[in-house]
């Protein structure tokens, strides 16, 4: 009902008009650079819309007022600061025809929202247009149409469409692309696929996961410390003065007044129920975790060191991890860049702060990542790189570290994709490799390995990663 709501609203908005906009305001219509998104602000309110060469899908709408002196205008560009992120839009004489009202464009956009052959085409120019890392990734995008384009025709079923979706983006071994059809599709296709492995929901029953590895990490290490955030922060003093942080999700931490006693599925699920009605989640995200921080400082604060454990963090919000590094640095810095695909290129280098405190915890501090430490756990891990008290322990991170780039296809399916480029302060791009540890632990990388690993070291001689933290912390 939402999406019906914002379409009509969207195409009233990006209807036609001749008129050259206001030199000097806000008015108008402004084109991204790069992100392929499309904003139209008239009187103090704005729709933005996701756009292709062939589509133009609504993404939300808003008073302008809400962005506050994040939003600026400098010489008919449009500057929008967003966490660490900024993004630039310049002004456009009108709207493309295919986000008008009632243009032939419009119309025949309209009829085909539900083709299948269309979806898949606004799916293939979005990749075209936006991934940026068809060469790393060594998928020939091209020869991908040559293949799968042929397999979809206009009598092609929902569910045969995403399964050869589906297959087609697996190929790209990316964590950050994704693919959400309805419930009844996914369901449906997976239906397929266990009926040709019998064993499959076995073998899905069996699988071990990150939380529960971390929950038997801490009650090994700090049975009786401190647990915040349904688990998601945890925190005591190991032998030695030693302190023990464990960050399990970069988001989850916004204090929505969830009980933190919920098991971990319904605590997820009410944490996003919450989400659907929150303009600013980053910025609950940071006001939910600073006083959780004020406190874990507080009490390992005078320890000897300090271990910060994202091994089993699979990423959330990049400010997360930045804002635990703000209190072990002294001084402001420039700790990575990313940019934006853009054409044959990119947008503006965006260089990124690491923030600082004025009374750091200065004392040795050890980093432990695997495989699983991903997305937004890889860039707190780029930006301890450039701080010299942290040490890396464990093995490479799964790198994934562009912000996904989230879409929307006609027929109401969402998809992602890695449209950003991050580097490292002497021009590394981590992409595909992850970031190394200092000291190599030899992790797998395959998860239920790696997590495997972790409860049989556990049950035995114990956690290899922290062990090592210990025995460099007792030599420092």
């Amino acid at each position: 009902m939402k999406k019906a709501i914002l379409l009509i609203v969207v195409l009233s908005f990006f209807s036609c008009n001749n008129e050259s906009p206001k030199k000097h305001s806000l008015d108008g219509v402004w084109q991204s650079v790069g992100y392929g998104r499309l904003v139209k602000i008239e009187n103090g309110e704005y729709i933005m819309a996701e756009t292709t060469s062939i589509s133009c899908i609504p993404l939300m709408e808003g008073e302008i007022a809400e962005f506050s002196d994040a939003l600026s205008l400098r010489n008919d560009t449009l500057t929008l600061k967003d966490g660490i992120n900024v993004y630039y839009f310049t002004r456009l004489k009108d709207a493309p025809a295919v986000c008008k009202k009632d243009s032939p464009e419009r119309i025949a956009a309209e009829k085909k929202a539900n083709n299948p052959e269309h979806n898949f085409e606004v799916l293939w120019q979005t990749f075209n247009d936006h991934y940026a890392y068809f060469e790393l990734r060594k998928i020939n995008w091209d020869s991908m149409y040559t293949k799968y384009r042929p397999m979809i025709t206009s009598e092609t079923t929902q569910i045969e469409l995403y399964k050869v979706l589906d297959e087609m983006l697996a190929a790209f071994n990316d964590g950050h692309i994704g693919l959400d059809a309805t419930d009844e599709v996914e369901e449906a296709a997976a239906a397929q696929e266990s009926s040709k492995d019998g064993s499959q929901e076995k073998n899905n029953k069996e699988k071990l996961r990150n939380y529960q590895i971390a929950d038997a990490v801490a009650n090994k290490y700090i049975p009786e410390g401190t647990a915040m955030r349904n688990n998601n922060l945890r925190w005591g003093v190991l032998e030695g003065n030693i302190g023990y942080f464990q960050m399990n999700q970069m988001m989850g931490l916004s204090d929505y007044g969830i009980s933190d006693t919920l098991a971990y599925r319904d605590y997820w699920m009410a944490y996003f129920e919450k989400l659907e009605d929150v303009s600013n989640d980053t910025q609950d995200e940071l006001d939910g975790l600073n006083p959780v921080l004020d406190i874990m400082l507080n009490d390992l604060g005078k320890t000897e060191a300090l271990i910060i454990d994202v091994r089993f963090n699979g990423g959330g919000k990049d400010e997360v991890g930045m804002a635990l590094l703000d209190r072990l640095n002294s001084e402001e810095k420039t700790v990575f860049t990313k940019k934006g695909k853009l054409d044959d290129g990119f947008t503006p280098i965006n260089k990124v702060l690491q923030g600082a405190s004025a009374t750091p915890y200065s004392k040795p501090v050890y980093l432990l990542i695997s495989t699983e430490s991903a997305s937004a756990t890889e860039i707190m891990a780029l930006s301890a790189l450039s701080l010299p008290n942290i040490t890396l322990i464990g093995s490479n991170t799964e790198g994934v570290f562009s912000d996904i780039l989230d879409r929307q296809l006609p027929n109401g399916w969402e998809f992602g994709l890695s449209s950003e480029v991050y580097e490292s302060m002497d021009g590394k791009n981590y992409e595909g490799i992850g970031i190394p540890p200092d000291v190599e632990v030899g992790y797998p990388r395959d998860t239920q390995l790696f997590l495997t690993k972790v409860k049989t070291d556990l049950e035995t001689t114990g956690d290899v990663a922290i062990e090592k933290a210990l025995e460099r912390a007792k030599t420092k």
